[in-house]
C-alpha cells in the first residue's frame, strides 16, 4: 500500500505526518507512521552563569597542557620514536598549539600541586604508545583517570551544570510519582553513577546507547521517559536533527531532554578527544567549530523540534544545558490515527522517515522476514570478521573471543573491522562484556536496530 498523509486533532492542535499500512501472508496488520516533529511555534530562553572564571581556569589549563605536549614532543624527538602516519596531523596540530608558550613562575608553582598534571605525567607512555600505534586509541577510553569521558565529567564547567541539570529535575518530581530516566551513551555508566543518589523518586534508569542511530522506535520506547539526558556527547553525533526528533519521540507528554556539551574546544579537548575527533580540526562550519556544535545551531534545531526550551549558558559559550519540553503523548497520537483509520493493528512503529524500513508489498516481504534475512547477514559477516582477525578457519555461536586467542591488541583491531564492516560502534569494554560470539551478535544487532541495550530497576 501506498503511504497516505494524515492530519487529526488532538490536544487543541493539528497533527500531521504520513503513514502506510502493510498486511502480510500470515494475515499480521502493521501501520507505519511517520509523524511530522517540527513545532508551528516555540519559546527559547537563555540563562547565563557566572559564577565560574572561566579564563583563569582555562589559561590554567592550556598552559598545564602546553608544557605536558613540549615534554612529550621532546622525548618523542629525541628517542626518535616512529609516529604512526595517522597521527601525523595530530602532531602538526600539538606543534602550532605550544608555539605560543611562554614559562610562566607562577603557573610553574601550581603545576606541583596539581592533580591532572601528575596524571598526564604517570599516562605519558600511554601517549607515546598510542602515537606509534593509533589503533591502541581505545585504550585511553578505558582509562580511569585520563578518558575523555572521565576528564569531562570533571569538568568545573561539567560538575556545575550537572548540579543545575539535577536541581532542576529534583523541583518538577514533585508531581510525578516515579521517574524513568533514559542517559545517552553512557557505556561506563559514568553519568549513571554521578546522577543516581542524586535524584528524587527514580524507580528506573535506562541506558540509551546508540539511540542517535535509530531506524525506527520500539514499541517501548515510545513516550517512556519523563528525563533523558546527554551529557558531553552531542558533538559526537552526525545527525543532530535525528537526535532530537527520536529524542522527542522517547519522551512522555511534558517530559524533557537535558544536553550538556561544550560549546568551545576546551585545552584537555586538544590532548585526548583529538585521537577520536580529528577530522574535525579545521572544521569550520554554519554548524561546528572544530569538535564541537555551535551553540546557535543547538539553539536552532532545538526550537525547531521542542515548544518550550531553556540554556543554561558559560561565559564564552564554552559550555551549556539545554533543557526542552515536549508538549505531545505520541502513544496516544498513534492510537488516535489507528481509530482514525478503522482497523486494530498487531504491530505499530513509529519511523523518522518512512523510507527508512523498505517494505516491498509486490514481493510479499513481511517485517519479520526482512529482520530474519538481516540478522543472518550480519551473522556470517561477523563470523567471516572474527576468523579474520583471529587467524582460524571457524566460528560458533558458543565461541568465546579471548579463549581463541583474542588479547586487547587484536580486540582494538576488531574494532575497527565491526566499524569499518557493519558501521556499528563498540567499545573495547563491550567487547571484553560480550566475549562469546552470540553476545557480540545479539549486541551489534541490537546497536543497529535500534533497540534496548541496558535496563534497570533502580
Amino acid at each position: 500500500m501506498k503511504r497516505k498523509k494524515f492530519n487529526i486533532e488532538y490536544q487543541k492542535r493539528i497533527y500531521s505526518g504520513k503513514y502506510k499500512t502493510i498486511i502480510s501472508q500470515e494475515n499480521v496488520k502493521t501501520l507505519l507512521v511517520e509523524p511530522e516533529l517540527e513545532e508551528d511555534k516555540s519559546e527559547f530562553k537563555i540563562n547565563y552563569i557566572d559564577n565560574i572564571n572561566t579564563d583563569n581556569e582555562v589559561k590554567k589549563r592550556k598552559y598545564f597542557v602546553q608544557k605536558f605536549l613540549l615534554d612529550l614532543l621532546t622525548e618523542i624527538n629525541v628517542k626518535k620514536i616512529k609516529i604512526d602516519n595517522k597521527n601525523e596531523n595530530i602532531i602538526k596540530y600539538w606543534l602550532k598549539y605550544v608555539k605560543d608558550f611562554k614559562a610562566d613562575e607562577m603557573n610553574e608553582v601550581k603545576i606541583a600541586e596539581d592533580s591532572l598534571y601528575r596524571k598526564l605525567q604517570l599516562k605519558k607512555n600511554l601517549f607515546v604508545d598510542i602515537l606509534e600505534n593509533n589503533n591502541k586509541k581505545e585504550l585511553l577510553l578505558l582509562d580511569n583517570e585520563i578518558s575523555p569521558a572521565k576528564l569531562g565529567i570533571r569538568s568545573e564547567f561539567t560538575e556545575s551544570l550537572l548540579d543545575k541539570l539535577i536541581k532542576n529535575i529534583n523541583n518538577e518530581s514533585k508531581d510525578i510519582k516515579r521517574l524513568t530516566i533514559g542517559i545517552v551513551n553512557d557505556v561506563d555508566c559514568i553519568i549513571k553513577d554521578n546522577l543516581v543518589s542524586r535524584i528524587k523518586d527514580l524507580n528506573n534508569v535506562i541506558l540509551l546507547n546508540d539511540c542517535n542511530d535509530k531506524k525506527f522506535l520500539k514499541d517501548n520506547y515510545l513516550s517512556r521517559f519523563d528525563h533523558i539526558i546527554s551529557v558531553n556527547f552531542l558533538h559526537q553525533i552526525e545527525d543532530v536533527e535525528s537526535f532530537f526528533k527520536t529524542s522527542k519521540l522517547m519522551l512522555k507528554r511534558n517530559g524533557k531532554i537535558h544536553v550538556i556539551d561544550f560549546g568551545k574546544m576546551d585545552p584537555i579537548s586538544v590532548l585526548t578527544a583529538i585521537f577520536f575527533q580529528e577530522k574535525n580540526l579545521d572544521v569550520e562550519t554554519e554548524k561546528r567549530t572544530q569538535f564541537f556544535y555551535k551553540v546557535d545551531y543547538i539553539k536552532k534545531i532545538a526550537k525547531k523540534y521542542f515548544f518550550k526550551n531553556t540554556m543554561f549558558l558559560i561565559e564564552n559559550n564554552i559550555a551549556y544545558y539545554l533543557e526542552s519540553e515536549n508538549y505531545t503523548d505520541h502513544i496516544e497520537l498513534i492510537n488516535n490515527l489507528e481509530n482514525e483509520i478503522g482497523l486494530d493493528f498487531d504491530k505499530k512503529i513509529v519511523l523518522l522517515s518512512l523510507d527508512s524500513f523498505n517494505v516491498d508489498v509486490s514481493d510479499k516481504t513481511t517485517i519479520k522476514e526482512q529482520l530474519k534475512n538481516y540478522n543472518e547477514n550480519l551473522e556470517e559477516i561477523l563470523k567471516i570478521i572474527w576468523m579474520q582477525n583471529l587467524d582460524i578457519d571457524d566460528v560458533d555461536r558458543n565461541s568465546n573471543y579471548f579463549k581463541l586467542g583474542g588479547n586487547s591488541l587484536s580486540a582494538t583491531k576488531l574494532l575497527v573491522e565491526i566499524e569499518r564492516r557493519l558501521k556499528c560502534k563498540l567499545t573495547l569494554n563491550e567487547i571484553f562484556s560480550n566475549p562469546e560470539f552470540e553476545k557480540m551478535l545479539n549486541l551489534i544487532n541490537s546497536k543497529q536496530l535500534g533497540m534496548e541495550v541496558v535496563e534497570g530497576e533502580i
